[in-house]
């Protein structure tokens, strides 16, 4: 009997070359405190398949030739086994009694997914190997659940506030027949976060439940320099700004929760310049306006690129497949 009742459970693993850092992966499944699972690694058009890695573990492997995550991602709902199915980034490392944890809030028929704990640990030179070093503290979330009922539930699905990518589980009919990633979004795509923050929302408008357990954690490399940690700072502003402008083109419904959000955010760093307080690596003015910048035209331009292969579709006489369903609410 699993954690969920009858249910089984599929572990995927999306990779692109990165075949030491999927070993590592692989190495730390295999000490899971539960052993009623199945291991599934989807390689995302590699340059070199790594096949031979999988099956040293004992995973299954199957091949997605179209780059992109949120591709391979769907593609490892639909031919996983499980009812249940976790995803776990190919660099990260889960604690032993991760999976027993993630897994255990399923026993509620009514929780649709499950988000754990990234917990940042310093890299290893310019590797993301991980080391011993704690990078830092990072957003620490009660253990909660999250539905319509919750406070500000929109604005915490869509900017980070239910969990990330790196340690989910879904119930996989959810992903295969209701709400799949959203393929215009994720890495390898120019829009290239917040692809779980999407589908996090999209549930919650549908009705469903989620559940955050942080004692479910996982081990994931972060910028080890200064110089690189700032890098990743710009970057990540730059894609915030072009995800805050996917939510309000998408779910025109919320834009007053969008709005709000702003503001709280907004206030919040205004009172962190004024007390001085070091809670982020700060970037430079002409920074900040160039990744906002950055980010607004990256929407733009890929916003035209998906009304392109729309009209094309159209004057070819195909009827475009949706990338999305269901996210343009009609209001709150």
């Amino acid at each position: 009997m699993t954690p969920t009742g009858s249910s089984s459970i599929t572990v995927i693993v999306c990779t692109r070359d990165r075949p030491a850092l999927l070993e590592q992966c692989l190495c730390a499944l295999s000490k899971q405190t539960i052993r009623h699972f199945d291991t599934l690694v989807v390689d995302n058009a590699p340059t070199r398949p790594i096949r031979d890695i999988c099956e040293r573990w004992g995973a299954n492997w199957v091949l997605a030739p179209t780059p992109g995550l949120t591709h391979a991602r769907n593609v490892g709902a639909r031919l996983a086994q499980g009812e249940i199915i976790v995803y776990i980034d190919d660099d990260a490392v889960p604690e032993a009694d991760w999976l027993e944890l993630l897994v255990e809030d399923f026993r509620d028929p009514e929780i649709a997914a499950v988000t754990g704990r990234v917990h940042y640990m310093k890299a290893q030179g310019d590797s993301r190997a991980i080391s011993d070093e704690e990078a830092s503290a990072g957003v620490v979330r009660m253990r909660r659940v999250f539905d319509q009922k919750t406070p500000r539930w929109f604005a915490l699905a869509c900017f980070g506030g239910i969990g990330d990518g790196g340690n989910m589980a879904f119930r996989r009919r959810l992903i295969t027949s209701v709400q799949p990633f959203d393929e215009r979004l994720g890495r390898g795509r120019a829009l290239d976060s917040g692809d779980e923050h999407v589908l996090f929302a999209s549930l919650l408008t549908k009705g469903y439940r989620i559940a955050h357990n942080p004692s479910a954690s996982v081990r994931h490399p972060s910028p080890p320099t200064l110089e690189l940690q700032k890098a990743r700072r710009f970057s990540d502003l730059r894609s915030s700004i072009a995800h805050l402008l996917f939510v309000w083109g998408e779910f025109p419904g919320y834009r007053i929760e969008v709005l709000r959000f702003l503001f709280r955010a907004m206030r919040k760093r205004m009172i962190a310049v004024f007390t001085r307080q070091p809670a982020m690596l700060p970037v430079f003015r002409m920074q900040a306006l160039r990744a906002m910048f950055g980010g607004a035209l990256v929407y733009l331009a890929t916003r035209r690129g998906w009304s392109g292969r729309v009209k094309t579709a159209r004057r070819q006489g195909i009827a475009p497949v949706p990338e999305i369903s269901g996210h343009r609410a009609a209001g709150n």
